[in-house]
Formats: C-alpha cells, structure tokens, sequence
C-alpha cells in the first residue's frame, strides 16, 4: 500500500519556521561573510570583489538550504516546529529538487526586487506573493514549492522527541 502524503502545513507553521530560520541564518551568513571579507579584505565598495561577495553569500545559503532540505533531513528550525520537505507524493526530496527550489525561491526575490527597483516602487509588494501563494492554492504550496514540484508538511516527532507534559 503506497504512503498517503502528509497534509501541507498551515501558513502561520511557516510563517514561525521562516521566522526562526532566519535568526539561524543570521549567524551562518554573518560567519561566513565575515570570513570572507577578512581573507580578501572586502570593504564594500563597488566592484568585482562585491560581485564575488555576493555570490559567496548565495552559495553559502544554497548549501545550506540544499543540505537540510534533500534526503528527508531538517534544520533545527524544521525540527522545532516539526516540518519538512518533500516531494508531491510525500518522499524525501533528491539534492537537486532542493536545489530547484532554492533556484525558484531567489530567482522569484531578485524578480521580485528588480521590478520594484527598475518599474515601480510598489512593486516590492511582489516578494510577497510566493507566501500569500499558500493561501490561496489548494494544497496550500508557496510558489517556489510549485515551480519545484516540492510541498512543506508537517510531521509527527518521535515519541522520545516529544516534550514531557508538566
């Protein structure tokens, strides 16, 4: 008998491990870039050495993000609010299904933030719409999860993972 899938987790168990991700991440990034900028002096200013910055940064979050998201494993954060990543049919997700969904998750912000910076300010509001996707799409997917083919469900800890009622 085949696995049913989990159902999608709500958008406020996202909205929480967005929230807690975040101030994880705000440690690897500050780490990592400190590194960086003391190995090759960056200071800021405008130029190659920015560029390189950069795409140092988004390499750190994509090997992040595909690490804790491919073969069934999780980040603390995912962990605290019992989520994790999968494909439609509720298997684990490969490395390169995460990686299309990091890939969809930037690729929709820098668009996002082009339109806003090269069109029209209120355009900004664009970063928005792969949550408020969650809302309205029936099985309750962002929409870089869409693109990717991947759903965000909650699952149950184990039992010696649970903590003890007082």
């Amino acid at each position: 008998m085949p696995r049913l899938p989990d159902p999608a987790a709500d958008p406020w168990r996202r909205l929480m491990g967005v929230a807690y991700e975040s101030i994880i991440l705000f440690g690897v990034i500050w780490f990592a870039d400190y590194a960086f900028s003391a190995l090759t002096q960056f200071r800021g200013h405008p130029g190659a050495l920015r560029t390189a910055f950069q795409l140092f940064t988004l390499g750190v979050l994509a090997a992040y993000f595909v690490f804790f998201w491919s073969n069934g494993r999780r980040s603390l954060p995912m962990k605290t609010v019992a989520l994790q990543l999968q494909t439609a049919s509720g298997a684990p997700v490969t490395r390169l299904r995460a990686f299309a969904r990091f890939a969809a998750a930037v690729g929709l912000a820098i668009g996002a933030l082009a339109a806003g910076h090269f069109l029209h300010r209120s355009l900004y509001l664009l970063a928005l719409a792969p949550f408020a996707w969650t809302l309205i799409d029936r099985d309750r997917r962002a929409l870089y999860d869409v693109l990717a083919g991947t759903r965000l469900a909650p699952v149950t800890p184990a039992p010696a993972m649970r903590s003890v009622d007082v």
